[in-house]
């Protein structure tokens, strides 16, 4: 199975308003949320979810729904994991962010300068590649659609792929939405480092921000006591459990879709998102490298959207867009069994972070554009 961006955020679903008439700076009404994500949950057949909204800054809601377990019932808890899917992009994009701020890569450099054996079909653009063409899915690698659809077992298996692969456009010129291309964006930093992605990420992300359950692949769900179990409904049986196998992908394609967190541990890094690079008074990132990750880098095709989204495009790790007259950063992400979403409003301070064991993106994105509008109100 290959990540699979459900990058939109909506796909037609009608967006019911909740206390509508409510002011400018009312207080979340938490029944009228809860009533709101157990209907959804019923209609869109999903077995559990957590969800946070961030008003002004601030956490409103934080607060899980439905089952983890439908065997045992096991509730969804705040602490619950989840795999975020395509999230994950973001957290490469963050490290590698940080790495630049210390002088020790730079976004525009080839990266054959950091990974000398790198291999491309094209010699060309084995010399001129940059961090932020693999990054902004703008390198000229095909998207997703077109490569293999069996993930080489280990990350290097990943990385002798590339050779093999066409550039199918110029690079710079077209948005190619390229899980691959975000495992070799974060092989370079290995490189450069000399650690893992998942060491890396955990020390120098998920610590700082107090994200103290996050972790890696399928395994760390599959051995936590408070991990959502994926599911897929079956049309003759009903929900059924996604096979643990089945994600095996993520170990190696970890960078772009392998990371499992909680509703607590997302909205931390949400709130960090939103602010200017310090998290409990230390700086991770310059404000000027954060503004670089948000900063629209490709225009977006419309097939990646069928919602009142305007001018969409690709950043360093985040879609942007217009919605209502306001600019979002957002990401959504899809494994089997598993669906998320992030949308955040960095002028307002206002999120609104979904989570699901199930296969429902319109229910990710009925919630994420529902809530989303009561928080700008």
């Amino acid at each position: 199975m290959r990540v699979i961006a459900a990058c939109a955020l909506g796909i037609g679903v009608a967006v019911e308003m909740i206390s509508a008439s409510a002011p400018a700076k009312a207080p979340v009404d938490v029944h009228a949320v809860d009533a709101l994500m157990l209907r959804l949950i019923a209609t869109y057949d999903v077995p559990g979810a957590a969800l946070a909204l961030i008003k002004d800054g601030e956490v409103a809601l934080e607060k899980g729904y439905g089952f983890r377990d439908l065997t045992t019932h096991a509730a969804v808890t705040a602490q619950t994991l989840f795999n975020i899917g395509s999230i994950s992009k973001s957290f490469t994009a963050l490290g590698i962010a940080q790495l630049v701020d210390h002088h020790k890569l730079d976004l525009d450099a080839p990266i054959i300068g950091y990974v000398p054996d790198l291999r491309l079909s094209d010699p060309r653009v084995t010399r001129t590649v940059t961090l932020r063409q693999l990054l902004s899915h703008t390198s000229g690698l095909p998207p997703d659609e077109l490569w293999p659809s069996q993930v080489p077992p280990s990350r290097q298996g990943i990385i002798r792929e590339f050779v093999t692969m066409p550039i199918t456009v110029p690079p710079g010129t077209r948005f190619q939405y390229c899980s691959r291309c975000i495992v070799l964006a974060a092989y370079v930093p290995e490189r450069a480092s000399g650690e893992t992605w998942e060491t890396y990420t955990r020390t120098r992300i998920l610590a700082p921000l107090g994200m103290t359950t996050a972790s890696f692949g399928p395994s760390a769900l599959e051995r936590t006591t408070d991990g959502a179990k994926p599911y897929q409904r079956d049309s003759g049986f009903g929900q059924v459990q996604v096979p643990w196998g089945r994600l095996a992908y993520l170990d190696p394609l970890g960078p772009a879709g392998g990371i499992a967190a909680s509703i607590t541990d997302l909205t931390r890094y949400a709130l960090f998102q939103l602010g200017d690079g310090t998290m409990f008074g230390q700086r991770m990132l310059s404000a000027q490298m954060m503004a670089q990750l948000h900063r629209p880098e490709i225009a977006v095709g419309s097939a990646w959207t069928s919602v009142p989204l305007e001018d969409v495009h690709y950043a360093l790790g985040w879609f942007t867009a217009e919605y209502h007259g306001v600019r979002l950063i957002y990401h959504n992400g899809a494994n089997p069994g598993f669906r998320a979403a992030i949308a955040l409003v960095p002028s307002a301070k206002a999120g609104v972070v979904v989570l699901a064991d199930g296969d429902s993106s319109q229910f990710t994105s009925a919630v994420t554009l529902t809530l989303l509008e009561q928080l700008l109100r």
